[in-house]
């Protein structure tokens, strides 16, 4: 199985929209990604592709000299297969080459599965959020140093 990362396209909202409901509950929304993918020269938003099938999602913004991941995520039925390492990688290598210096993200601090993947993936934890999340859940923002 052969996984595909490819640039967010206008198709690609509707899925993006839908996954993102049914995983964390909100969206993003269909106008902010699409004036994202349209207007933002900072915005750099994927989906991956297994089998011509949407699987995962990130969205970020490259606030030079700074990145955030304003989202991610890996569809269900799909998890444990490094697609979510694989979307934040591409991020990474994405951030090295626009010389960014730290690429930060928020994540429930009750979510170990991508805690461990973030710090597997060189992120460290800076300082937690508390009720960061409508449901008055702490986040932690995680930081990694990439350039600088």
């Amino acid at each position: 199985m052969e996984l595909e990362i490819k640039e967010m396209q206008l198709n690609d909202i509707d899925f993006v929209v839908s996954e993102e409901m049914k995983i964390f509950g909100k969206s993003l929304g269909k106008r902010t990604l699409y004036k994202e993918i349209i207007d933002n020269q900072m915005a750099r938003y994927f989906v991956a592709f297994l089998e011509g099938k949407r699987v995962g999602y990130v969205g970020s913004r490259l606030t030079i000299p700074n990145a955030e991941i304003l989202n991610i995520f890996v569809s269900k039925g799909y998890q444990r297969h490094q697609i979510g390492t694989k979307l934040m990688v591409k991020i990474m290598a994405i951030c090295n080459n626009e010389k960014i210096d730290f690429l930060t993200l928020e994540v429930n601090e009750k979510n170990l599965k991508a805690i461990k993947m973030y710090q597997k993936l060189g992120f460290e934890i800076s300082h937690k959020r508390k009720k960061y999340y409508g449901n008055n859940e702490d986040a932690l923002l995680m930081i990694l140093k990439i350039g600088g």
